[in-house]
Formats: structure tokens, sequence, C-alpha cells
């Protein structure tokens, strides 16, 4: 399934990233780009990182709660 229209980022790259250790959606962004052009995307990848919380909660970085602002075009 594609979770980033504008990237083209399809939810197995988001959750790699996520498994790679992004916990925040700005490091989704940084990890693979999803999130960084229109921001529509930002809710479901807000869902899939609470939906891997359990598992990223007990590795996550200090400062994990860092965000990437987004860039609107338009």
């Amino acid at each position: 399934m594609i979770v980033c229209q504008c990237k083209s980022i399809s939810h197995r790259v988001v959750d790699a990233a996520i498994e790679d250790g992004a916990t925040t959606v700005g490091a989704i962004g940084r990890a693979c780009g999803a999130g960084t052009i229109c921001g529509g995307c930002v809710c479901n990848l807000k869902q899939r990182l609470a939906a891997a919380r359990p598992r990223v909660d007990a590795t996550a970085p200090e400062g994990a709660a860092e965000e990437l602002p987004l860039r609107r075009h338009g």
C-alpha cells in the first residue's frame, strides 16, 4: 500500500524506517522522505508509529520527540 503519494513510498518502506529506529514523523521523513512534501500522509505515519510504539519505546534515543517541519507547496 502506498502511504506517501507525493513520493510513492509504500508502507513497507515506512515500517522499515520505524524498525530501523525512526520514532517521529520527522525521523521517518529523514529516513525515507515520507511526509516531507504536502503532509497528507502525516496522520497515517503517526498511526504507524503508534502501532509500533511498544517495540520502539524500549529503544528510543533521547530527543526522539524532534519533528521535521512540513514543507507546504501551493
